[in-house]
């Protein structure tokens, strides 16, 4: 049944031009605490036009074929001085030599993390979701941690901080669903999870690759961060822990993408 408006209801154009402009600083102001209470973070306009947008399953094969570089790159953000071809190597199933046996661990870790997303994407069952975090992040940090996998306070060192964390997921996650953009929903998510560091450790590894699972499965190019860019890295991470400004850090994924 619909009823009809009441004659002391003002049309919506009358409503709309009685009501006070909202300057841009109040608009950016009022932006920046909604970002910052629904995702921990806060950002200023982002350009995501140069991560272009074609279609999954290119997006999967290009990232398969190119999943050696991945690792190679993901290794060396970390210090791990493997080449190319060790990577490619270990890949395939076989060991290399000349390394400490920890690094060697945790590059063969990361190895199995990276082709896990390869597969969870393939399969079309990679989630933005804490059960798919939490299984990269079994993964990636099972050499370093006892509570890998595990928000932190989940595991051996129980603290009531996790309830925090699990609802910090939550929220950001309800966050998530209502971006269009999901290009900008990929950068959100990774500038969300390193500056709340889930995890005990692998916090950035595993939201990197959250990140590209978010973007190959609608259509983009995953995003490599070449190792010599490292530095660059590590300022933009510094300035969203120092004050929780994430627009560095994502323009700086931007440019990766190129």
């Amino acid at each position: 049944m619909v009823t009809k408006r009441p004659r002391w209801a003002p049309d919506p154009e009358t409503y709309a031009a009685r009501k006070p402009p909202r300057s841009d600083a109040y608009r950016e102001v009022a932006d920046r605490e909604d970002h910052l209470r629904e995702t921990g973070i806060w950002w200023t306009e982002v350009d995501t036009s140069p991560i272009v947008a074609n279609d999954t399953d290119g997006a999967w094969r290009r990232f398969r074929a190119n999943l050696p570089e991945q690792v190679w790159n993901a290794a060396r953000l970390e210090g791990m001085a493997f080449t190319l071809a060790e990577v490619q190597t270990l890949l395939e199933g076989h060991t290399v030599g000349g390394h400490p046996t920890t690094d060697e661990l945790r590059m063969l870790a990361l190895a199995q993390a990276y082709a896990t997303l390869r597969d969870l994407v393939g399969y079309g069952t990679f989630g933005v979701d804490k059960s798919t975090s939490d299984h990269l992040n079994r993964i990636i940090a099972r050499h370093e941690t006892p509570d890998a996998g595990r928000f932190r306070g989940e595991g051996t060192l129980r603290r009531n901080g996790s309830d925090h964390l699990r609802s910090r997921f939550a929220v950001l996650r309800e966050h998530l669903a209502e971006t269009d953009d999901a290009r900008l929903l990929a950068l959100i998510y990774f500038c969300a999870a390193a500056r709340t560091r889930f995890y005990g450790a692998g916090n950035i590894r595993t939201a990197l690759l959250m990140t590209n699972g978010i973007l190959i499965s609608n259509g983009c190019d995953a995003i490599t961060i070449p190792g010599p860019r490292r530095l660059e890295l590590d300022h933009a991470l510094d300035t969203l822990t120092t004050t929780d400004d994430a627009t560095e850090l994502m323009r700086f994924l931007v440019d990766c993408a190129r």
